[in-house]
C-alpha cells in the first residue's frame, strides 16, 4: 500500500447536472459548507458551544477545512504554505486580538490536550505510517537517522557556542538560556524538567526559569512551521537544487527493487472493516505502551508505540491485511483531523504574546533563529552524507529538534505534507529530547559544579 499524505480537508470540483463545477470542501458543497460556518459561528459567540470533546472537535474541523480550502486555492498564500499555515495562525492570531471570546478558547485547547485527542491522532500516524513501511528501508534508515540526530545537535551547541563567546553574548546564556530549552523536546518534555534541573543546580524559583525559556521555544516553533512552509513551497514546485535534495517524501536515497515499488504502490480502497481493525489494532499498540510506560517511567510513551510498532513491522508477525487496515485508518485520521489538530496548535501553542516578548530583545531572537536554522542545515547536511534525502532529514531530524515536539512536530509536518515522516520527527523530540537533557545535565555539573 502506498503511504502518502492526502490533501486533507478539500476536494476540487464537481460537475453539476447542468454541467457546470462547484467547488466542495470534502464532498460538500461550498453553500452547505457555509450554512455548518454558520452554525459553528453562532454556538461560538452565543456561548453555547458544549465543553466536551465532540464541541471542540467540531468547531475545529469546520474553522480547519475551510482555511486549509482557502490557502490552498489562493496563489499568493499557496507560495508560503497555504491551508497548513492559516489554520495555525489565523486561530492563534484571533484569541491575540480578542476576536473569539475566551470560552472557544478553552474549549478548544481542552479537545485538543485536556482531552487526550492529541494523543490519539500522534498514536494513529505512528502506528499507520510504520506498518505501512518496507521492513528493509525502515532498518536502513533508522541507523542512519539516530546518527544525524546525534551529529547535528553537536554541531549546532559548538557553533551557537562559538558564535555566543565570540560575540560577548555569552556560552552559558546561548546554550542554557536558548539553544538546549528549544531542542530538549518542547514545554513539558523539555522546558519543565530543565527548569527544575537550572532550579536545583544553579538555585532560584524553577517558575523563574520557566519565564526565561519558554518565550525562545515559543518563538522557535514558530519558525520551525514558518521554514516547512519553505521546504513545501520548494518541493511543490519540485526545486532540485543538487543531487539528494528532495526526496518528495521518501527518507533513503536508496533505490528500492521492482517487488518493493510494487509493493509500495498496491493501492486497496478504504473499507469500512478496515477502518474499525485499524483503530483496533492502534488502541492495542498505544495500551500496551502505556503499560510500558508504567513500567518504564523515564521512556515516554509516543517512544514506546514507536519501538513496539517497529518491533511488530520488523518480526512479520502481524498478517498484511490487519497491517493494511492500520495503514488505512492512519490515512483515514490525516484525510480528515489535521486541519481541526493545526487549529488546536494555533489556539493552544502559539502564544503572540510571548512571541513579541522575545522580539523585544533581539540578541535572544538572533540567537533562537540561528539556532533553529543551524539545526535545519546540519540535519539536512548531515544526512545528506549518510544517503538521506536532504529535504526530509532536515524537516524531521532539524525542525523537528526544535519545534514543540509532538505538537510542533504535527504542525510542521502538516506544513510540508509529509505527515507519515511522524514516526522519524517523534524519534528525534524523544532521542533528541532526552540527550539534550542529558548534555544539559553535563553542562550545569560542569559550569556550576
Amino acid at each position: 500500500m502506498k503511504i502518502k499524505d492526502a490533501v486533507p480537508g478539500t476536494e476540487a470540483t464537481e460537475s453539476t447536472r447542468n454541467g457546470s463545477s462547484r467547488a466542495q470542501i470534502l464532498s460538500m458543497p461550498w453553500p452547505w459548507y457555509l450554512v455548518l460556518v454558520a452554525v459553528g459561528l453562532g454556538a461560538v459567540y452565543t456561548g453555547t458551544l458544549p465543553e466536551n470533546i465532540f464541541g471542540g472537535l467540531a468547531i475545529a474541523m469546520i474553522i480547519g477545512c475551510g482555511l486549509f480550502w482557502i490557502g490552498d486555492r489562493t496563489p499568493a498564500l499557496s507560495a508560503i504554505g497555504g491551508g497548513p499555515l492559516l489554520c495555525v495562525f489565523v486561530p492563534a492570531l484571533a484569541v491575540y486580538f480578542g476576536v473569539v471570546p475566551d470560552s472557544f478558547s478553552d474549549i478548544v485547547k481542552n479537545w485538543f490536550t485536556g482531552y487526550g485527542f492529541v494523543e490519539i491522532l500522534v498514536a494513529s500516524i505512528i502506528a499507520g505510517s510504520i506498518l505501512g513501511m518496507d521492513r528493509r528501508f525502515l532498518i536502513k534508515a533508522g541507523g542512519r537517522f539516530c546518527a544525524v540526530i546525534v551529529v547535528a545537535f553537536a554541531v549546532v551547541v559548538t557553533i551557537i557556542g562559538t558564535i555566543a563567546a565570540a560575540t560577548g553574548f555569552g556560552f552559558k546564556t546561548a546554550i542554557l538560556d536558548v539553544t538546549i530549552p528549544i531542542m530538549a523536546g518542547g514545554i513539558s518534555g523539555g522546558a519543565i524538567p530543565l527548569s527544575q534541573m537550572y532550579a536545583d543546580t544553579i538555585g532560584g524559583d524553577a517558575q523563574q526559569y520557566m519565564s526565561s525559556i519558554v518565550p525562545p521555544i515559543i518563538c522557535a516553533n514558530l519558525l520551525c512551521i514558518l521554514l516547512a512552509s519553505v521546504y513545501a513551497n520548494l518541493t511543490r514546485r519540485r526545486t532540485k537544487l543538487f543531487v539528494g535534495f528532495n526526496g518528495h517524501g521518501e527518507m533513503l536515497r536508496i533505490k528500492a527493487t521492482p517487488e518493493q515499488v510494487a509493493a509500495l504502490t498496491d493501492k486497496r480502497p478504504l473499507t469500512i472493516s478496515g477502518l474499525g481493525t485499524g483503530l483496533l489494532m492502534t488502541g492495542a499498540i498505544y495500551l500496551v505502551g502505556a503499560m510500558l510506560q508504567a513500567a518504564v517511567p523515564p521512556v515516554h510513551l509516543y517512544a514506546w508505540v514507536i519501538l513496539l510498532t517497529a518491533a511488530i513491522k520488523l518480526s512479520g508477525v502481524l498478517p498484511q491485511e490487519v497491517e493494511e487496515s492500520t495503514t488505512e485508518w492512519y490515512q483515514f485520521v490525516v484525510k480528515l483531523w489535521v486541519p481541526a489538530a493545526l487549529v488546536g496548535i494555533g489556539v493552544s501553542l502559539i502564544d503572540i504574546e510571548q512571541i513579541a516578548e522575545l522580539a523585544s530583545r533581539p540578541a535572544y531572537l538572533a540567537f533562537t533563529i540561528a539556532t533553529v536554522l543551524i539545526t535545519a542545515l546540519t540535519a539536512g547536511f548531515v544526512g545528506w552524507l549518510l544517503k538521506l534525502y536532504f529535504v526530509e532529514s532536515s524537516i524531521t531530524a532539524g525542525l523537528c529538534m526544535t519545534d514543540l515536539g509532538g505538537s510542533g512536530d504535527i504542525a510542521t509536518l502538516g506544513t510540508t505534507r509529509r505527515m507519515h515522516l511522524l514516526p522519524f520527527a517523534q524519534i528525534t523530540s524523544r532521542l533528541g529530547g532526552g540527550l539534550v537533557l542529558l548534555s544539559a545535565s553535563g553542562f550545569l555539573a560542569y559550569l556550576y559544579g
